[in-house]
């Protein structure tokens, strides 16, 4: 387990930017090169280039092979929920414990096969590799919804969704921002007053949300 939070925690690390000294001293010796990264915007593409893009950004930022395995989508998995076609899905995680699976859906426009809208669904725990899978993943989200935020930028969308507030009560942790035309939502799914998952959807506003 410390195994995988320190992986987890050095590649957000070199995603997020650092908050102290020390952090970013790490990042400008050992992963200099990777602190500019190239990313590809993924929301309005079609679906084929959006999986691309999503595995090539996870692949530059992936310290080994564990990682990039774990948040990489495989081509050949990605399936449609319903015969009308218009939903694309993906699940990452251990599949036999369905309380740790990750699941992003891709609204597709069935006229271009272009990405209208991502929502992806993180479970969540006390688990704290778990809160930094999610983040992780939500900041794959963000960047592939606009290739031209920094890093600032995407972790200034986390906040003002209210990912990173306390809160006493779960379902006040939602949000809605808007930048640079693209939505972002931050949903709370609550069942029995406990939190157990969070939605994060992203579009390019004009376009149908759920």
């Amino acid at each position: 387990m410390k195994n995988k939070v320190a992986f987890v925690s050095v590649v957000l690390l070199m995603f997020t930017g650092c908050s102290s000294e020390e952090a970013s001293t790490v990042e400008n010796t050992d992963n200099n090169e990777q602190s500019e990264l190239i990313i590809s915007k993924g929301l309005g593409k079609t679906s084929e280039i959006f999986v691309s893009n999503w595995n090539k950004l996870v692949s530059s930022i992936a310290e080994d092979e564990q990682t990039n395995d774990f948040f990489s989508m495989n081509p050949d998995e990605v399936k449609w929920t319903s015969l009308d076609k218009d939903t694309l899905y993906y699940e990452f995680g251990n599949l036999e414990n369905p309380q740790t699976v990750f699941v992003i859906n891709l609204k597709v426009n069935k006229e271009n096969n272009t990405v209208t809208q991502i929502e992806f669904f993180a479970p969540t725990s006390k688990d704290e590799i778990n809160s930094q899978q999610s983040k992780l993943f939500f900041l794959i989200v963000i960047a592939l919804s606009d290739e031209t935020l920094e890093k600032e930028d995407r972790e200034n969308i986390l906040n003002n969704l209210g990912l990173y507030e306390e809160l006493s009560n779960p379902k006040q942790l939602a949000g809605s921002v808007t930048k640079n035309n693209v939505r972002y939502i931050l949903e709370p799914l609550i069942e029995n007053n406990l939190l157990f998952g969070l939605n994060l959807y992203t579009s390019i506003v004009g376009t149908t949300n759920t």
